[in-house]
């Protein structure tokens, strides 16, 4: 009897981490978003003053996120939206071309890591 109430705390243990984590990486995605958005606004009002003080918020935010959710995610999942984060600010230096599809594939790594991470059926299969 014992061991059958062990594994049945186990697995709500194991259930209360995975729902934990899914809102935390919910609430850090919504924030990261939210400055890439104000990137974008700034960029398209070719303000790149308050764009690149909004790309410094971004890259620490993003080195926040990426300490928090190393104990949650797998490293290749985050090193590739380190990639992405890391070439935001000299493309707005450079004012370049792909800064606007850097910054949607950043929004887009962001909403998979999330959905990757959300405890469904498929997920745990």
């Amino acid at each position: 009897m014992s061991r059958l109430i062990t594994s049945v705390c186990l697995m709500l243990a194991i259930a209360a981490y995975s729902v934990f984590a899914a809102f935390v990486i919910k609430d850090e995605n919504d924030e990261l978003d939210s400055i890439i958005k104000e990137i974008t606004a700034y960029t398209q009002k070719n303000d790149v003053e308050k764009a690149s003080e909004a790309a410094d918020k971004l890259n620490k935010k993003w080195n926040k996120f990426e300490r928090k959710m190393s104990v949650f995610v797998r490293d290749d999942k985050l090193n590739t939206i380190s990639t992405s984060v890391s070439r935001v600010k000299p493309y707005l230096e450079e004012a370049n071309d792909e800064l606007d599809a850097e910054l949607r594939n950043i929004s887009r790594q962001l909403d998979l890591l999330y959905r990757m991470e959300l405890p469904t059926w498929y997920n745990i299969l």
